[in-house]
């Protein structure tokens, strides 16, 4: 069963198990003084970083005058009165976000004696860790490291990292002019309803037909930009929302809003970094089902985008989509909060209220930047056209990364043009919807600053006056999901280990025997994929990987059933598909960046989700949709 194997095999599996066990939580170790001390001096003589006391030695107050405290605390005496635009701001939700995210603008003065550095092993930096062990120990070596960076046979990691962090600025950037935002609010206004003689005041919504809006918008928003721009734009706006509509308990909200953007990602190649990993693999489909099994051995072709990988998941992603709605509403109607969130006999506290005041906001008020929304808009568009047009082009003639990079590098130039001809917009600034991305291992750039009174140049100094300048974009960097980099990119080298060290083989052993027909490889690695590999291989993306690097190795595809029945390949392949993106919602919240992402939005607006609360619901709802979703994937295994 594992024979073959040596003492660098185990050593490596044991590395990979104890690198996910960090990715799902870290760990900070303080570094001794006696070694710390030293670094933290040597970092600010080549000027990587500020000195420890840099504010006390160039005088900066500890709070700059004129600068505003807690918009929620009352105003003292001599206050001032809050500015045209700032009241505005509060009407969209502006000025309460911005206050949890961005305390007032000025550099903390550390009070602890002595500052120490500390050494975070946790989603960021526990994957590179595990690799640099494994090549320290000689357990790989640099060809294995080259291929998990460089790739083969059509897995090529930089495609997949330059594809999700280009349309991820793109989407960011649409979602920074406030357009989603301001579709949100005209979604609200609309679900409303009041007499033609009556005040904007007076209407009234009904909770259930908002809900159902709701639910509808976030899963065709997620189709065309994926789940990510909808975590960071709709939980932000969901933390308002429900604030203002005196919504007691925001769970079904809030959930309901994951689960459709997490469903609706399967749909596209370009909407998760896990379809673009099951879409360049190079597979043996549809030629083995005319030609044989001489066809199978000979022949392998890439996913075309939309004839290969989104005609088998748009039927089931639909059909998921469809179970999710009325499962969720009939969930949270039917069942009622605790009783502790519900002391007051109203109907307002249950899950879904049946009326509701929507927020009394203009949608156009929340649109601030039209131009800016309309440019991403379109560029997002047409880049999504050109990967469905590229993928027809034979030989990978046009790589991904080719169309998606060049997309990336306009939006960026647009952005910084525009705020280097017209000067920054506060207007356009979306500080309140920086996202904190530390809370999920992320590397968010500084905060806008005053421009310090220094004449000393350092890397800070120099991020800060880039930040000043070029606050909007700024921003924009400062919520991508950067931590997928590292996270990433070590996750394929350890998965390109297990395949070297002979692990892979032996996994795809154990698959080939349980998949014994479609039936069985459909519903095994959905099941399995979303319930036990996302949340405990490193996220879905690196169960992903896992699953990619399995299902491609000649023990499973040359297996003499897989051989004479290819529709076990073609189930476990979309099987894959639907469990990588259903499993975001699976039991942990790092099942998923975006489920790292979602639940540290939420926290900053005040509404905590807690680890036992986010698997109870999801182990309702997740089972029942990936039978759903598994079932139609069969059907299609055979008609399609």
């Amino acid at each position: 069963m594992v024979s073959g194997l040596d003492g660098f095999s185990w050593f490596g599996l044991v590395v990979y198990f104890f690198v996910m066990a960090l990715v799902i939580r870290g760990v900070r170790i303080p570094v001794p003084a006696a070694i710390g001390d030293p670094l933290i001096r040597l970092l600010v003589t080549v000027r990587l970083r500020d000195p420890p006391d840099d504010t006390v030695a160039r005088g900066r107050p500890p709070s700059p005058p004129q600068e505003p405290v807690d918009p929620q605390a009352a105003p003292s005496q001599g206050s001032p009165r809050p500015s045209l635009r700032a009241r505005s701001e509060s009407k969209i939700g502006v000025e309460d976000e911005a206050a949890v995210v961005n305390p007032p603008l000025h550099v903390p003065v550390d009070e602890s004696p002595r500052e120490r550095l500390i050494i975070a092993l946790d989603l960021r930096t526990a994957p590179v860790a595990g690799v640099v062990l494994l090549l320290i120990t000689t357990a790989i070596d640099g060809s294995v490291l080259r291929l998990g960076i460089v790739g083969e046979d059509g897995v090529r990691p930089y495609d997949v990292l330059v594809l999700f962090i280009s349309l991820a600025y793109i989407s960011t950037a649409l979602d920074s002019t406030g357009a989603l935002r301001s579709l949100a609010f005209y979604i609200s206004q609309k679900a409303a309803r009041t007499s033609p003689h009556s005040s904007a005041v007076d209407k009234t919504a009904s909770g259930p037909r908002l809900f159902s809006w709701l639910f509808g918008f976030w899963f065709i928003a997620g189709v065309i930009v994926g789940n990510d721009p909808i975590v960071l734009s709709g939980t932000a706006f969901l933390g308002y929302f429900t604030r203002v509509t005196g919504i007691t308990n925001p769970t079904a909200w809030t959930f309901s809003q994951f689960i459709a953007a997490n469903v609706a990602s399967a749909v596209l190649v370009s909407s998760n970094p896990t379809n673009v990993l099951i879409a360049a693999v190079k597979t043996i489909l549809e030629s083995a089902r005319d030609n044989g099994a001489d066809a199978l051995s000979t022949q392998a072709f890439k996913l075309n985008f939309l004839t290969g990988y989104t005609k088998f998941t748009i039927v089931p992603s639909f059909i998921a989509a469809a179970v999710a709605y009325p499962l969720t509403y009939l969930t949270f109607t039917i069942l009622r909060p605790p009783a502790k969130d519900a002391s007051l006999a109203h109907a307002s506290h249950a899950y879904i209220p049946a009326h509701l005041l929507p927020p009394d906001v203009a949608p156009r008020s929340a649109l601030l930047d039209p131009r800016g929304a309309i440019f991403h808009t379109t560029l997002l568009a047409l880049t999504l056209c050109l990967l469905v047009g590229t993928s027809f082009v034979p030989d990978d003639k046009v790589q991904v990364w080719m169309v998606t990079a060049a997309a990336g590098i306009i939006a960026v130039g647009r952005d910084v043009l525009t705020e280097w001809w017209t000067g920054p917009a506060p207007a356009v600034v979306r500080a309140e919807e920086e996202i904190e991305m530390d809370a999920i291992g992320g590397s968010p750039a500084p905060k806008a600053t005053k421009p310090l009174n220094t004449s000393r140049v350092s890397l800070p100094s120099i991020l800060r006056a880039i930040n000043t300048r070029f606050p909007t974009t700024s921003s924009t960097i400062s919520r991508l999901p950067l931590s997928l980099l590292p996270f990433a990119g070590g996750i394929f080298v350890l998965a390109r280990a297990l395949t070297s060290l002979g692990w892979t083989s032996i996994f795809a052993t154990w698959l080939a025997r349980i998949c014994i027909n479609p039936a069985a490889a459909v519903f095994f690695i959905g099941y399995f994929g979303a319930l036990v590999l996302c949340p405990l291989c490193g996220t879905n993306i690196g169960a992903t990987i896992l699953l990619v690097e399995i299902i491609r190795d000649d023990n499973f595809t040359n297996a003499p059933h897989v051989v004479a029945n290819p529709r076990i390949l073609t189930g476990a392949i979309f099987s894959t598909a639907l469990a990588s993106n259903l499993g975001a919602f699976s039991w942990t919240f790092s099942s998923s960046l975006a489920g790292l992402l979602w639940v540290s939005i939420l926290r900053q607006k005040g509404i905590n989700v807690k680890g036992r609360e986010f698997a109870k619901w999801n182990a309702l709802f997740l089972p029942l949709l990936s039978t759903a979703a598994s079932a139609f994937v069969l059907l299609e295994c055979y008609y399609f």
